[in-house]
């Protein structure tokens, strides 16, 4: 990994980032209860079949290939700053308690939702299914041997997008257009078949549409004043050239106008 590369990664995973305040607020629990989980499992299709064909052809080394290794940081605070550059925001730069607890309280709706599904109709891994495949982050060999269908961060991709649409809704389509490419990066790391991110994806977005409780709709109106006040600070992310760079080295336009139906 280059020097530069290495800088850009430092960036966009909040490793360099300078915080203040005090530590980010604790989110035991997601918000749907085990009923709705459950019902979003249920209207769940089966997944289609996956064949070794079927890689994402992205070079290990690339730009894009670095810029998936940083999508691999979903939990907040960190995990905002996927979302910097299409608001012109440094949503790592001081503590954001609201949007840090409804991201990472999404993020758990999302892994249990995923871990339900998986143990029902388990798959494996591209790094796991071809012999000496390189995946783009350490793995351990609990995460090696983990299922592939649906793909987890296709899924809180697509959830994210969905929230900061709700929260920026004049930037809509861009940020919808980062969830999918943080769905898009697993497939880029090996760790999900691309037919498993299309899955995560439009599951991503069915759980954000089903959620409805008072403490949801109080935590998105007290982070939509959040990200107004981030986006109102001028600050910019230093790795943002390098995100462009990464986007554009692959033909994907980061927050490209044909975003996904909500």
């Amino acid at each position: 990994m280059s020097r530069a590369a290495a800088l850009a990664a430092c960036a966009l995973l909040g490793a360099c980032a300078t915080r203040s305040g005090p530590a980010p607020v604790e989110t035991p629990h997601g918000y749907l209860d085990e009923a709705a989980i459950r019902s979003l499992a249920d209207a769940t299709p089966a997944p289609a079949p996956w064949s070794p064909s079927d890689l994402t052809p992205v070079e290990p080394g690339t730009d894009r290939w670095w810029m998936a290794t940083a999508h691999a940081q979903l939990a907040a605070p960190d995990g905002a700053q996927h979302f910097d550059c299409v608001l012109n925001a440094r949503f790592a730069q001081r503590p954001r308690p609201a949007l840090t607890r409804l991201m990472n309280r999404l993020l758990i709706d999302a892994d249990r939702l995923t871990r339900l599904l998986s143990e029902q109709t388990p798959r494996p891994r591209p790094i796991k299914a071809i012999d000496g495949l390189q995946p783009c982050q350490r793995v351990n060999d609990a995460m090696r041997e983990g299922p592939s269908w649906p793909a987890g961060g296709a899924v809180v991709g697509a959830a994210y997008g969905e929230m900061f649409a709700a929260l920026a809704p004049d930037r809509a389509a861009e940020v919808r257009g980062i969830g999918r490419e943080i769905g898009q990066s697993r497939a880029i790391c090996r760790m999900n078949w691309p037919s498993d991110v299309a899955d995560g994806a439009a599951l991503g977005r069915r759980l954000f549409a089903a959620e409805a409780s008072t403490e949801f709709a109080a935590d998105l109106d007290a982070a939509r004043a959040e990200v107004a006040a981030a986006r109102a600070e001028g600050l910019t992310n230093p790795g943002c050239a390098a995100e462009r760079r990464a986007f554009a080295q692959t033909g994907a336009q980061a927050g490209r106008g044909a975003a996904s139906a909500p």
